[in-house]
């Protein structure tokens, strides 16, 4: 009983602390000055550096 309980006092921390980390290779895009109709495209790249799956919701743009 008692290595039962150490186990899960070793483990519990590191379960408690598990999340999704997302990771930028930019975090920030500038255009710069472009006529007004244009159609512009930029892909943000990221990754998760996490131990947990990351989920991504209600995505905005600005």
């Amino acid at each position: 009983m008692k290595k039962i309980l150490l186990i899960f006092v070793v483990l519990f921390p590191a379960l408690a602390w598990a999340e999704p980390v997302i990771n930028f290779q930019t975090e920030r895009h500038d255009f710069g000055n472009v006529m007004q109709g244009s159609l512009l495209e930029f892909t943000f790249e990221f990754s998760n550096i996490g131990t947990e799956d990351l989920i991504l919701g209600k995505v905005n743009t600005s």
